[in-house]
Formats: C-alpha cells, sequence, structure tokens
C-alpha cells in the first residue's frame, strides 16, 4: 500500500507502538500511520488486526520503511535521513514521489522548497533543535521534558509550528492533541475548512 505525499491535502500523523492494542488506539485517534519499529513480526500482527492505517517497520510487508535497499525492493515508501540520502535513494530506484524527508524544524523549509515532503519527529529534543526563531516563537531549550506534566502542551506547539513551517507527516504520541493542532493550523493557512466559524457581529 504505498503512498505519495506530494500534493497531499492533509499533514499526516504517525504513532509509534508496541502493541496492536495501542496501533488500533492510535488509529482511532486519528493517526493514519504507526511505526513498530524494529519489530518486523508486529507489522502482520497489526496489518491483520486494524484496518485502514499504513505501517512503518522492518518488514517486507511494510508500508514506509527507513531502509533504501528494503524499499527500493518491495515499493514501500521510505523515510530518509535528508535531502542527501533522498536523492541518493532516487538513484538506488526508489521513487521520488515515495520518500519522505526527516527533518528537525530548522530543516523543514529548506527541504520543501527543495521538493520534498517532511516528516517532522515530535517525540524528543534533539528533533527539536532550531525550534527557535528571531521571533522568539519558541525557546527549544524552554521546552522542558516532553514525557512530563507538561509534556503534551510543549508537543502541540512544537507540532503548530512544524506544520506551519510545512511538514507532511508528523511523528508522535499524542495522537488527538497533536490531531487538533495541525488541523487548526492547516484552517489558519486556509488549507482546510475549519470545524466550526461563528461570526461576531459589532
Amino acid at each position: 500500500m504505498s503512498h505519495s505525499w506530494r500534493g497531499s491535502a492533509r499533514i499526516e500523523l504517525l504513532a509509534p507502538v508496541t502493541t496492536v492494542a495501542q496501533a488500533a488506539a492510535a488509529a482511532a485517534a486519528g493517526a493514519a500511520l504507526v511505526d513498530a519499529g524494529q519489530d518486523g513480526a508486529l507489522v502482520p500482527a497489526i496489518r491483520r488486526a486494524v484496518r485502514g492505517v499504513r505501517i512503518c517497520g522492518q518488514h517486507e510487508t511494510a508500508d514506509l520503511v527507513r531502509d533504501a535497499d528494503l524499499a527500493a525492493r518491495t515499493g514501500a515508501a521510505l523515510i530518509c535521513a535528508g535531502p542527501d540520502a533522498a536523492a541518493a535513494a532516487v538513484q538506488r530506484g526508489v521513487a521520488a514521489e515515495r520518500i519522505l524527508v526527516q527533518a528537525a524544524p530548522a530543516g523543514i523549509e529548506p527541504a520543501v522548497r527543495a521538493g520534498w515532503p517532511v516528516l517532522a519527529d515530535l517525540e524528543g529534543l534533539a528533533d527539536l533543535e532550531g525550534l527557535a526563531d528571531p521571533e522568539g516563537l519558541a525557546d527549544p531549550e524552554g521546552l522542558g521534558d516532553l514525557d512530563g506534566p507538561d509534556g503534551r502542551a510543549r508537543t502541540e506547539a512544537a507540532a503548530a509550528v512544524c506544520a506551519w513551517l510545512g511538514a507532511s507527516v508528523l511523528r508522535t504520541r499524542h495522537v488527538a492533541e497533536v490531531r487538533r493542532c495541525a488541523d487548526m493550523t492547516e484552517s489558519i493557512l486556509g488549507r482546510r475548512a475549519p470545524a466550526w466559524a461563528v461570526r461576531g457581529l459589532a
């Protein structure tokens, strides 16, 4: 079940999971993709149990992989570490429209300008480096622990920034919250109608 993010109308969410139950819950909350990591056996288990969700993992039947050789052999979509890796993957036979480039916030806009759909991983501070900008939009050192009491709020803020910068896919455990943030950001950008609107009368 290959997929192209070029021209996609909606930001998609990729949820890391370790069980079939987590995959089902993530899909129900709004994740279009789930990430089984290195657990190859989890990929077919999710496939059997959860309909309508695409699966990232190290398996021949995965829809999305991180290995260029596997992607070229199976036709799966591919996550690359950057634009250079993406260009190399194309040379190895992976179609450009099947490639996602993973980028920190500072790298999202350059990758998008180069024509690559971008995956932003919200799961750690290392992936949030460069979130700050001259306007003081956010301070990566001030984000703190994304798993702490305020972690979800910080993740939502990071999600909104990454969506605004042009990310096509957001990787997060906080699916429902990030889904709302992504939808809100797309509505502000004019790419999606708001769920509801209120007209104020003077």
